[in-house]
């Protein structure tokens, strides 16, 4: 009898898993870009230290925001990996085009070579909201590669031009990508700038 039941409880398991709606996922891939450095200027080396998520972003599930402060997930459509390991390996490659360096490392693929930078970026929010525009808060440092002083910090708040409709996973991604490559692009003008040129704000 206990086998029998056991068996049922295994069968009943299967095929409930079998019948359950299936789950698509997602990766914010790099934006393809204009190199924003001279051809002849010198390749700079640079190390991305971190990109830092707020607890409710950082699972896999795909957020939006709701009214009233609400934060609803969407559990069919999810992240094809840890989102702040994508959005580390696709600022890196953003900035390898932008910079035209081959040598922007991460926590993950460290360089032998010595930085002449050092990039800090802490997102506050990057979601749909409820008004279904996309939106991305963050707040980066640049720091000198020799000795970790701050030279810039800046904060960035960056807003979708269209909306993205309840159930858009596919857009709201697409929509994420664009911005996080405007994110990537002002890292790599500061990178870029004269020293002269840099300063907190």
């Amino acid at each position: 009898m206990m086998r029998t039941l056991a068996g049922l409880l295994l069968l009943t398991m299967v095929v409930g898993c079998a019948g359950g709606a299936s789950i698509r996922h997602y990766l914010i891939d790099p934006v393809p870009g204009p190199v924003l450095a001279a051809a002849d200027a010198e390749a700079l080396v640079v190390e991305i230290l971190d990109v830092e998520l707020p607890r409710y972003l950082d699972r896999y599930p795909i957020v939006r925001r709701g009214a009233d402060g609400q934060v609803i997930l969407a559990s069919g459509h999810q992240w094809g990996e840890g989102l702040r390991l994508n959005l580390l390996r696709t600022l890196s490659i953003n900035l390898s085009e932008q910079l035209g360096s081959v040598d922007v490392s991460t926590p993950r693929t460290r360089s032998a070579s010595r930085p002449d930078y050092r990039v800090l970026v802490v997102i506050e929010a990057f979601e749909a909201d409820a008004d279904g525009r996309v939106r991305l808060d963050a707040r980066w440092q640049v720091m000198a590669g020799s000795d970790h002083s701050t030279l810039t910090t800046r904060l960035s708040r960056l807003q979708s031009e269209r909306r993205v409709a309840v159930g858009d996973h596919a857009g709201q991604v697409s929509a994420m990508a664009d911005l996080y490559g405007s994110l990537s692009a002002e890292i790599a003008r500061e990178l870029l700038a004269p020293a002269s040129q840099r300063g907190a704000s």
